[in-house]
């Protein structure tokens, strides 16, 4: 029981941590309630948020490592989901 409450509160510390990511970045368009989105990081160490996955650039790939897949929840925090093709 211990190890299920350690795992469900480095789940919610790595929610707060990825939504702190994700509102510091300046977001070219507004997310939507119940929509996923995909948070990378650039070569400079700079993140951004995007609609695209990560198996959907092709070679116009813009990241150097995808974070994790993100949907916005109605309390307008962010459900966090790891990104295992990256």
């Amino acid at each position: 029981q211990m190890q299920l409450i350690a795992e469900q509160a480095n789940h919610i510390k790595k929610r707060v941590e990825i939504s702190e990511r994700i509102y510091q970045i300046e977001m070219r368009f507004e997310p939507l309630v119940s929509h996923s989105y995909f948070l990378y990081e650039r070569e400079d160490g700079t993140d951004f948020i995007s609609m695209i996955a990560p198996d959907e650039w092709g070679r116009s790939k813009k990241w150097s490592r995808a974070i994790s897949k993100v949907t916005l929840l109605a309390d307008h925090t962010w459900d966090v989901e790891e990104v295992t093709n990256a």
